[in-house]
């Protein structure tokens, strides 16, 4: 992987406080999320590879994003064909604690329809 590129890859892995591997540093061009397990909503399978749902990364991005950059992805996943408002919400539910949930939420009410509450 080139660690000069411009932005890392984040990867969440499940750990608990006394994980002796959370004190390691992240390697170059890679942040790495240690969380306790995640809800079996919030996970899929992409070719073969474990990866958070869309709900999930939506509602994990929101910690990092400007109101406009999630405005965006969300609008993206919709275009895809790949939003599920009540997904997200839920998958917000089970992280209740995240300052970025009034904010997500207002987003959220942007996109939300009678066919996706």
């Amino acid at each position: 992987m080139d660690a000069s590129a411009p932005f890392p890859i984040h990867v969440t892995v499940p750990a608990s406080p006394d994980d002796p591997r959370a004190s390691l540093p992240d390697p170059p061009g890679i942040v790495v999320h240690r969380t306790p397990p995640l809800h079996p909503d919030d996970l899929t399978v992409v070719d073969g590879i474990p990866c958070t749902s869309v709900a999930r990364t939506i509602v994990d991005c929101a910690e990092e994003m400007s109101k406009d950059e999630l405005r965006e992805m969300v609008a993206r996943a919709e275009l895809m064909g790949l939003l599920d408002v009540g997904a997200v919400r839920r998958s917000a539910a089970r992280v209740e604690w995240r300052p970025s949930l009034p904010m997500l939420y207002e987003v959220l009410g942007e996109f939300a329809t009678e066919d996706n509450p």
